[in-house]
């Protein structure tokens, strides 16, 4: 793996790639130019989908595209979508067994957006059950295997979709993100994900829970097609970088450098270190406290509006109500979650959580102006990828700790207060050889700066690995 990868080469060379590894960029280059047969390339990814589908990625294998596509931007790009978002004609699961037969009418917003750009939804992804947890271990739909060891977990909630990316039956997914649920499938698996602020994509025709925290994101294997998708979805210009590193300030907070995976530590310093070699300056940012406070109103908004969320999109679609979803639940975590959640928060709590969210969006976006910084970067796991028997506890350094909470402690501060923040692929453990993911955090609403930013400091951190060069990917039995 080196910082020189097939991915930043012109479409041109990459249309003689093998089919996995194109990016949607090269994609829809090459189909805009009549160089490229869309059904082969089609019939390829479809072929390779049956081969892997031991990785449980997809809700089925990819699909093969209708006859005519819209021409624009991603004209003839396969893209895979998250199962709690609707693609009109098939079902929204949202991962749970009592919406199997949830079929959707009409695309999401965000998704009508992207078949008006020429996009080609191939399907659907196995994700957590109702996007409440960390794992994606589904069990009536799969467990998602990261396609770097298929004895580890992808993460979740949208681990499906990253494993789909990963694999190369698609080069774009889009996820969900509430707490890290884009951003850290993707660190985990070599990926770059996206999480913009709630109103940058339009929302609607998504099951959510927490209408304040989530958002839609794309998962990609280049920073460049992140840029693509992010113009469709956000139906703005194509952002670019800045051409140089040169007096940008990057802000490190105590709390992200503590007890870290070896690996996950190393590659911190190694990156840091590189981008100070091309000028940039790193400030202290001490917002440890901010993230203290966060982390308690966290779950004061997410069951403050759970159950009306829930119910209304029931209400709209189904005839199954509240309890009969929660009865039905097969994940027992998510059931525990449900039961001991929904009901809990009283309105005056919620209400007062959400004066305190915008207490804090308030002071992170003074700190961060009051000393200059552009973004705050960590680590967007602070371990590479647990085993897939690890969904409870784990082991960090020497010591057992809950596995859902520490694959999020990073990643959550910008699902509660709404942050944008992009994780980077920066290459794999020295240790592990698993992926580590570098995040770059801002501002509420500063996600074109945050985009131009780290297009501009890519090239020099970006490690990234092509679908037909993971180690030992092959169909496997058991």
């Amino acid at each position: 793996m080196t910082k020189s990868t097939p991915f930043s080469q012109p479409a041109s060379d990459l249309t003689r790639a093998p089919g996995c590894d194109l990016s949607a960029t090269a994609t829809a280059t090459a189909v805009a130019s009549g160089s490229m047969d869309l059904e082969r390339h089609f019939r390829e990814l479809q072929e390779r989908s049956l081969r892997l589908a031991r990785y449980e990625a997809m809700m089925q294998p990819v699909s093969a595209p209708s006859p005519t596509h819209e021409a624009g931007p991603l004209t003839g790009v396969p893209v895979v979508v998250k199962d709690n978002i609707d693609v009109a004609g098939l079902p929204t699961t949202g991962g749970t067994p009592s919406l199997t037969d949830n079929l959707a009418e009409r695309h999401a917003p965000l998704v009508e957006r992207l078949v008006h750009a020429g996009a080609v939804v191939v399907g659907k992804n196995i994700m957590h059950e109702l996007a409440l947890g960390g794992t994606s271990n589904n069990p009536t739909y799969g467990y998602p295997k990261n396609p770097w060891d298929r004895n580890r977990m992808c993460g979740g909630s949208s681990g499906g979709t990253a494993a789909a990316v990963a694999l190369g039956l698609a080069p774009v997914g889009i996820g969900t993100d509430t707490g890290g649920s884009v951003r850290m499938p993707a660190a985990l698996c070599g990926l770059y994900g996206f999480r913009p602020s709630p109103d940058r994509y339009p929302k609607g025709g998504m099951l959510s829970l927490t209408p304040t925290r989530d958002t839609a994101g794309p998962v990609t294997r280049t920073m460049v097609d992140l840029l693509l998708v992010d113009s469709v979805l956000a139906a703005r210009p194509l952002i670019a970088g800045h051409g140089a590193a040169q007096d940008m300030r990057i802000g490190l907070s105590p709390c992200h450098s503590q007890d870290l995976h070896p690996d996950v530590a190393e590659k911190h310093a190694q990156e840091r270190a590189t981008l100070i070699r091309h000028g940039v300056t790193f400030v202290d940012v001490d917002i440890d406290d901010i993230i203290h406070d966060a982390g308690q109103i966290a779950t004061a908004i997410l069951w403050g509006e759970a159950a009306n969320s829930l119910e209304s999109y029931l209400g709209s679609r189904t005839d199954l109500t509240l309890q009969d979803l929660v009865r039905k639940v097969a994940s027992p975590d998510v059931r525990h979650l449900l039961v001991t959640g929904l009901g809990s928060v009283m309105p005056d709590q919620y209400q007062a959580a959400l004066r305190i969210r915008q207490r804090l969006r308030d002071e992170l976006r003074r700190r961060l102006n009051e000393l200059g910084v552009q973004a705050i970067m960590f680590p967007t796991v602070p371990v590479v990828a647990p085993a897939m028997d690890h969904d409870k506890t784990l082991e960090l350094n020497g010591k057992t700790v809950p596995t859902f909470s520490t694959l999020i402690r990073h990643s959550d501060l910008g699902g509660i207060l709404g942050l944008p923040g992009i994780s980077v692929p920066v290459g794999t453990g020295s240790r592990s050889a698993l992926p580590v993911g570098m995040e770059f955090s801002s501002a509420p609403g500063t996600d074109e700066e945050l985009l131009a930013l780290v297009a501009t400091i890519v090239p020099h951190i970006s490690e990234a690995t092509p679908p037909s060069g993971l180690p030992g990917l092959e169909p496997f039995m058991g």
